[in-house]
């Protein structure tokens, strides 16, 4: 046998432990070869995951009414699929599979990206039922997700940091006083926001099919409790600072405003009807401040 790195004829044969050095040598592009070229899938690394983390932001981007945030779900993942696949067919297939139909909050969506991601590479590695699993998986994510956001961000953080922003507002005394307080409200809204888009990113991917382990109400009860007691707080200072004010002004319009809310209330009680209510109060306010004028003339 010749040596095959050489390309003279009359070189001298090859020993027995250097062909079988040069066999553990050529053995894996020998078995590539044999395989089809394909190499084996990637890993994914933390940078890919950052790549997804940043292009979560643009998730809402191509909304529609047919599949509402999937075709932005499916843009997020390119960095995954360009990491895990070669073949353009599997790459297709992949971008099919997350086309379809799927919705949940955009923040907490990324517990699904990440669960997704941990999935598709089970299944690049060769897990057949990973597939089936994960679009049963994002199927259940819908309802779960989406009542988690809206608890959290829309009917917790968001308002609470707007009642916290108008307070700072009302209390600045300068330019450089109201631009800190634009900024104080910015943080308090993102701060959380952001850190649970990365969070959950990292967390999906971590527990994949266990992800129920990380998305129960409970824990966020605390975060909400929080945000739950700033706001009634940052409320009743503002209405302390509010009544001050018109009270300093006019000592009537107080007395008339307290008064027409305590009216809407009592009427509200008994009739339970919302219309009804207000106009009865703003009609009884009218006729009072005809019949005061006319007094008063």
């Amino acid at each position: 046998m010749l040596n095959p790195l050489s390309n003279n004829e009359d070189a001298e044969p090859l020993s027995m432990n250097e062909k079988e050095q040069h066999t553990s040598v050529l053995e894996p592009e020998l078995k590539k070869k044999s395989d089809g070229g394909i190499a084996p899938p990637k890993t994914i690394r933390k940078w890919d995951l950052f790549r997804v983390f940043l292009r979560s932001f643009f998730l809402q981007s191509v909304w529609n009414y047919r599949t509402l945030i999937s075709m932005g779900f499916g843009v997020c993942l390119i960095p995954i699929v360009k990491r895990l696949y070669q073949d353009p067919v599997e790459r297709r297939n992949f971008l099919i599979r997350h086309f379809k139909f799927f919705n949940a909050h955009p923040y907490m969506a990324s517990y699904a990206l990440g669960a997704a991601i941990h999935l598709e590479e089970a299944s690049a590695r060769g897990q057949k039922d990973a597939c089936e699993k994960l679009e049963r998986l994002k199927e259940l994510l819908i309802s779960i997700l989406g009542a988690l956001g809206d608890r959290l961000f829309w009917s917790t953080i968001k308002p609470v940091s707007l009642m916290v922003g108008a307070l700072l507002l009302y209390i600045a005394q300068d330019t450089y006083q109201q631009i800190g307080a634009l900024i104080c409200t910015f943080l308090l809204y993102n701060i959380p926001h952001i850190y649970l888009r990365y969070k959950g990113l990292l967390e999906g991917y971590q527990y994949g099919l266990s992800i129920h382990q990380c998305i129960h109400q409970n824990r966020f009860q605390k975060l909400q409790k929080a945000y739950f007691f700033m706001g009634w707080f940052a409320f009743l200072l503002f209405f302390a600072f509010l009544i001050r004010t018109l009270i300093q002004q006019n000592l009537m319009f107080v007395l008339v405003g307290g008064g027409s809310a305590l009216l809407y209330w009592f009427i509200y009680r008994f009739s339970q009807k919302f219309y009804f209510s207000l106009y009865l109060t703003l009609g009884i306010g009218i006729l009072w401040g005809i019949v005061y004028q006319l007094w008063l003339g």
